[in-house]
């Protein structure tokens, strides 16, 4: 027997265990979840810990940073809009009475019932006779 009749031989064997027989792929399905289960246990021994107190304490820090943030815009737009000439504009006025409606798809959900709306009697008077024309 030749060398080379020896090496296609084994070349044959070696296939066949490894392909047909499912050898290699369960190697490396067992390969790639050693590897998985690796990087996770690597991820967590790297995570720092943080005590719920210093969490606690981030998050009022937050808070506190987007508060001032909203009170600096808020004072911007004062100033771009006029600052000491708005204030007090809506001084006197009262908000609307919740009404109590459930149904928030109606287009008069949120006013008040006792609200007579805009004067529009007069619209007719200015436009003269082109009401006409345009029916």
């Amino acid at each position: 027997m030749k060398k080379s009749e020896l090496k296609n031989i084994i070349k044959e064997c070696v296939k066949e265990i490894l392909f047909e027989e499912g050898v290699l792929s369960n190697l490396v399905a067992e390969v790639a979840f050693g590897i998985t289960k690796a990087q996770g246990q690597i991820l967590e021994t790297q995570r720092p810990q943080v005590s719920t107190q210093m969490t606690q304490e981030l998050k009022q820090e937050q808070q506190e940073q987007k508060r001032k943030q909203l009170l600096e815009t808020k004072k911007k737009m004062l100033n771009a809009v006029g600052g000491d000439r708005m204030s007090g504009v809506f001084e006197g006025t009262t908000p609307l009475p919740n009404t109590g409606t459930t149904n928030s798809q109606s287009p008069l959900a949120g006013k008040d019932p006792s609200d007579a709306g805009v004067d529009i009697s007069g619209l007719f008077g200015l436009a003269g006779q082109k009401w006409k024309q345009l029916k």
